[in-house]
């Protein structure tokens, strides 16, 4: 019963924080990258005889249906995000190292931030259209080990004695030691320097957007997984207890 609460719950945070991160990128991401993807010149690299034999990458088109993979992809990341909150803030209750109160939701919300999104982007920063990046991956090899690290060490610093919180801070500093994936040379390719500028601009703006956006992301789910956890995970269990108590 608990599991299928739990699931039940993933679901509806995951269609809940999806949505709103997607409304979030559409207002303040999605025109930057769209300006961005103005300066892109993949093809004027490539011979124009050796473009028409080369097989094309299916995508989404603009418009409608670009917007509708994204927001489900969105809800299906979500998804998955909010199992992870919800399995990991049941545990530290079940330890009473936690409340299933706000504050300690939004700071579950900061946590998961920290761990997915800043710790990464300090290595890794947000990429537009236009961007030279090492191979996929790379990053992705380099992304994965830095979130691990980082729970690691978040969770050793949070609510670990004080004779390992050493540990925790190697862990944190551990994927920046390593280093992160990149290639020599400037981050634009683009011919024409008024182009770069532009690209750089945007580059901010877009660092600037997705890490606002993924912050009211990962705020709305820590906070819908801590009040579906107290008002409807927990609490049925918890009635039917003291039901049975009375009765006795």
């Amino acid at each position: 019963m608990l599991f299928r609460r739990i699931i039940f719950s993933a679901i509806l945070i995951g269609l809940f924080s999806g949505i709103v991160l997607s409304t979030s990128q559409m207002v303040a991401v999605t025109p930057i990258l769209l300006a961005a993807e103005v300066y892109e010149v993949a093809d004027e690299v490539m011979p124009a005889d050796h473009q028409h034999h080369q097989p094309q990458e299916w995508s989404p088109e603009e418009g409608s249906e670009r917007t509708g993979y994204t927001i489900i992809a969105n809800i299906l990341a979500a998804i998955g995000f909010a199992s992870f909150i919800l399995v990991l803030l049941s545990h530290l209750k079940s330890r009473q190292l936690i409340e299933f109160n706000i504050k300690h939701g939004l700071l579950c919300g900061l946590g998961c931030y920290l761990v997915f999104f800043v710790m990464p982007s300090l290595g890794l920063p947000p990429e537009i259209p236009g961007s030279k990046a090492d191979a996929l991956q790379n990053r992705q090899s380099w992304w994965l080990l830095t979130v691990i690290a980082s729970a690691i060490g978040l969770l050793i610093l949070t609510f670990s004695p004080l004779k390992f919180k050493l540990i925790g801070i190697i862990s944190l500093a551990v994927p920046f030691i390593i280093g992160a994936p990149h290639l020599d040379g400037p981050d634009f390719t683009h011919p024409d320097p008024q182009a770069i500028t532009a690209l750089m601009d945007l580059h901010q703006q877009f660092i600037f957007a997705t890490s606002v956006s993924n912050l009211i992301f990962w705020l709305s789910l820590a906070a819908a997984s801590i009040w579906l956890l107290k008002v409807w995970v927990y609490k049925p269990a918890t009635t039917e207890n003291s039901a049975v108590n009375v009765n006795k």
